[in-house]
């Protein structure tokens, strides 16, 4: 799985990724995106469901640092209401 840390959400609704962190989500079998002590994960299914949705007149992006072009994707917010890395304590 690869791992994207968001510093903010667009309209306080979405999280925007590059296309190209979209498809290494996918070739990695998943996407865990954090964002202010919050976790949402994506697995490989989701991510190629919101790639077949990506319209493909959307406008490319020139990188600033040279790097390739990119399109950004808008993915709806949904964190996570427990860390999926903890087991949870049973009393018996």
């Amino acid at each position: 799985m690869l791992d994207k840390k968001v510093k903010k959400l667009w309209q306080g609704r979405f999280v925007s990724i590059r296309d190209y962190e979209l498809q290494k989500g996918i070739d990695r079998g998943g996407l865990v995106i954090k964002h202010n002590n919050q976790t949402m994960i994506l697995g490989q299914k989701e991510l190629l469901d919101i790639k077949s949705n990506i319209p493909s007149n959307s406008p490319s992006i020139k990188s600033k640092t040279g790097g390739q072009n990119y399109r950004l994707v808008d993915i709806p917010w949904r964190p996570v209401e427990t860390n999926q890395n903890q087991k949870e304590l049973f009393n018996e």
